[in-house]
């Protein structure tokens, strides 16, 4: 699974190291969520880590860009996401520029 340079990383979510480690490894945690950029769509969406790394959610160009412990808390992680997207003056039509890091992995 690919993770993008910096994560948004809900506030409920204490151990990040073990989080980023189990999704290196597809081993999924109860309760996490992810959110994924997917470049194919120019979208995001929610996905439980149970779904992404037990290979039910088929996306190969995935690219992990926050981790909730939570399906609530992953949209309030959205809603921040583009609260800060709208802060920063970025494109709201152009998911792909949301993110530095995604938009350089992906190269959109």
């Amino acid at each position: 699974m690919r993770l993008a340079q910096e994560l948004f990383v809900a506030e409920n979510v204490t151990d990040l190291e073990t989080v980023v480690y189990a999704l290196k490894r597809n081993i999924p945690m109860p309760r996490l969520y992810c959110i994924l950029f997917i470049s194919e769509k120019n979208c995001y969406e929610i996905v439980s880590s149970w779904e992404l790394c037990r290979g039910r959610f088929q996306s190969k160009n995935g690219v992990v860009v926050g981790v909730a412990n939570g399906k609530r808390e992953a949209f309030d992680l959205i809603a921040y996401m583009i609260e800060e997207v709208i802060k920063d003056g970025k494109d709201l039509s152009n998911p792909s520029t949301w993110i530095e890091g995604v938009a350089n992995e992906v190269r959109v």
